[in-house]
Parts: C-alpha cells; structure tokens; sequence
C-alpha cells in the first residue's frame, strides 16, 4: 500500500543513510522498523531476563560493533558477515533482544 508521511528531515536522512549502508530500499528498511515497533509493543521487554550465556555473547559480540556519530551500531565486516545475521536472529528471540536497540538487515 502507498502512503505519505510527514516525518522530520533528519530522521529521513539517518534512515536513508542506513539503509543505503545496508544495501536495502529505503521502504524495506521502514517497514522492517514499522513492523518492530509493533512486535515490541505488543511483547514489552522484560528487563534482566534471558539467558546469562547468550547474554555474555551478545555482550562480546557487541564489541565487534562500530558506534556511529548518529548513535548506530554498524558491523564493519558488512552486511555479507553471515555469522552477524544469525547471531542476531537468536538474540531477537531473547526477552532482552528487542531493549537494545538491535538494528536488523
């Protein structure tokens, strides 16, 4: 379905500038988030809770990341490091996965 959104310059530019670092249409890349916020809505996060060893791989794993300027988590590796999309696939599955901000191909 086509729709027109209003939404502030920035927040486009950041979003385009993902997706094209993604290699994915921006309307991917809004639905993806669209649909996210509505999973994680519906399933509130629950704070604590998951289990500890997935949690200490998350932890190391997180360190591969990049922190951008504008707050991103980027993998350096880049979108062909296979391991980074199954490694998030199963913390997506952890109660803790959605609260941390997991950004998703």
């Amino acid at each position: 379905m086509k729709t027109t959104l209003d939404l502030p310059d920035a927040l486009v530019r950041r979003a385009k500038s993902l997706a094209a670092r993604q290699g994915r249409p921006l309307r991917d890349f809004v639905a993806e988030a669209i649909n996210e916020k509505l999973v994680d809505s519906a399933n509130p996060p629950t704070a604590g809770k998951g289990n500890p060893a997935r949690r200490d791989a998350w932890e190391r794993w997180k360190s591969r990341l990049q922190k951008l300027p504008d707050g991103l988590l980027f993998n350096p590796e880049g979108i062909d490091d296979e391991s980074f999309f199954r490694s998030l696939d199963e913390i997506r599955a952890e109660p803790w996965g959605s609260a941390q901000g997991i950004s998703s191909r």
